[in-house]
């Protein structure tokens, strides 16, 4: 079994020139597919496409002059009406993203109109791509195209453009409008690159991050020296004047040497250090006796480094804060005790061993907490069931509403008729449509509401079809429609009385 021959096509989902499209199936994994079929060679490179907002292309063959391409499908997305309330900055920003990951494999669509979105839960795709289209709607189409040139990236950047700006209306930002309408430049040379309007629609949409500002921890230390005093203790630098202290990125690793030194006592035992001195020297555990006496003064330490007085100054870190900052140290001729051996005065001694001791409380579970929390244990699973439920709700009240009307096929033997029906003029929002009359035999009798126009219905039996719709207090004219034969059906209502025609906010 070959690649093309794989997929089977099950109905008739669109037709339009040379191109047909049917919905079709895989049986080997039973998924949704899109068969399209036409003359010629498919848009090429296609292996190199690859994008979130568009189907995954499964098959592109060329076979006896006869192309197929072959790509995923679901059921659960949808055409939108213009004016919908989906249609906003993130909207676009999908389906601009779609046309730059095509513009990046050099694939050109060449009919990006409104039929080509479709969009389900906040997600957008572009359906078509690979497929030799001929432009159907004069509206979304490039000028280059429409004096017959051939399809090219600008030129479907154009129509997309025109299309989100039909689709979007008021709901569009007016930056985001702006940047669409910089896209429909009737030179291709001045009309912004695909990558580059998706990087400015994504700023605008607030896709940048600002830096913060430097913050206070960005601290500049102060790297000047300071002669040593004569007694060979440390002295505190002034802080700076409070203009200098500013935050900087400045600071070198001189700037964060610490160096520790501790400074004992002749007569001082090497555990009972004085204090803790930060200095050029390097650390050390135990200083050298001096031979000085405690009521002699200490000459200054000569510098370790010839380049000492070029380093940071010091800073001095008492270890007690009763002591004196300058390392004042211990009188040898303290007379008091270290240790006594006597008993406090009225003080008794008391036989016992360590078996005597306070034993240790016992261990004890809370069992009806426990029980009580075991109990609550099913609440959790229950929201999330309930959410999830309510979710589904939603997403098949905002499918519903979509007016899209995509049933399974009834049989294998049946064939059904996929209609594309559009409503003139075009600024009117979605409108009922109704059946008049429909051919013998017909399960969708008169005086049936199809659908919401414009969308997209499937009828079940070929012959005469009479339609109309209606819109609060107006009534189209009744259109015809003959199957099998054309499957495009435009609804046109007269002008209003006062010859305007209401405005979209109207109807919502």
């Amino acid at each position: 079994m070959t690649a093309p021959s794989r997929y089977q096509s099950q109905e008739l989902y669109l037709q339009q020139g040379d191109v047909s499209c049917y919905r079709g199936v895989d049986p080997l994994t039973g998924l949704a597919v899109l068969i399209y079929t036409f003359p010629g060679r498919p848009a090429a490179p296609l292996a190199a496409l690859e994008s979130e907002n568009i189907p995954g292309i499964l098959v592109s063959s060329f076979d006896d002059n006869a192309g197929q391409v072959v790509t995923a499908y679901s059921p659960h997305y949808g055409l939108v009406a213009p004016g919908e309330s989906v249609v906003d900055d993130r909207f676009v920003l999908e389906a601009v993203r779609a046309v730059r990951d095509a513009a990046q494999a050099g694939v050109v669509h060449g009919d990006l109109r409104a039929g080509r979105l479709l969009y389900a839960q906040g997600h957008v795709l572009i359906e078509g791509y690979g497929v030799p289209w001929r432009p159907a709607d004069p509206d979304a189409t490039a000028p280059e195209v429409a004096a017959g040139g051939p399809p090219s990236l600008p030129a479907d950047l154009y129509s997309l453009a025109a299309t989100l700006l039909l689709l979007g209306g008021n709901n569009l930002s007016n930056e985001v409008g702006a940047l669409l309408r910089a896209a429909l430049a009737k030179d291709p040379r001045e009309r912004p690159t695909a990558t580059t309007l998706h990087g400015q629609v994504r700023r605008a949409c607030g896709g940048t991050v600002t830096p913060p500002p430097r913050s206070f921890d960005e601290l500049t230390l102060p790297t000047g020296a300071a002669p040593a005093s004569a007694a060979g203790a440390t002295e505190r630098k002034e802080p700076p004047p409070a203009d200098d202290r500013r935050p900087s990125l400045s600071a070198t690793r001189s700037d964060f040497q610490l160096d520790l030194d501790f400074e004992l006592d002749v007569a001082t035992p090497p555990p009972d250090d004085d204090a803790l001195t930060t200095g050029g020297a390097p650390s050390r555990s135990r200083a050298t006796p001096s031979p000085h006496t405690a009521d002699e003064p200490r000459a200054a330490p000569p510098p370790d480094r010839a380049d000492a007085a070029d380093e940071p100054e010091p800073i001095t870190l008492n270890s007690d804060p009763g002591l004196s900052p300058h390392g004042a140290s211990r009188s040898t001729r303290d007379s008091t005790p270290g240790f006594v051996k006597d008993l406090p005065p009225g003080a008794t001694y008391r036989a016992g061993s360590l078996d005597d001791a306070q034993p240790p409380a016992p261990i004890r579970m809370d069992r009806p907490l426990e029980k009580r929390r075991r109990s609550r244990s099913w609440r959790g699973p229950l929201l999330v069931i309930l959410a999830l439920v309510a979710a589904g709700a939603v997403a098949s009240i905002a499918f519903i509403n979509q007016g899209t009307l995509a049933p399974a096929p009834r049989s294998s033997g049946t064939v059904d008729y996929l209609v594309s029906v559009q409503v003139q003029p075009a600024a009117l929002p979605p409108v009922d449509l109704y059946v008049v009359e429909s051919p013998s035999g017909s399960g969708t009798p008169a005086g049936t509401i199809l659908c919401r126009a414009p969308c997209k219905i499937v009828l079940d039996r070929a012959g005469a079809w009479q339609f109309r719709a209606e819109f609060q207090n107006r009534t189209s004219k009744v259109a015809d429609l003959e199957l099998p034969g054309s499957h495009n059906l435009t609804i046109t209502f007269p002008p209003d009385t006062n010859g305007s025609a209401p405005s979209p906010a109207s109807g919502r």
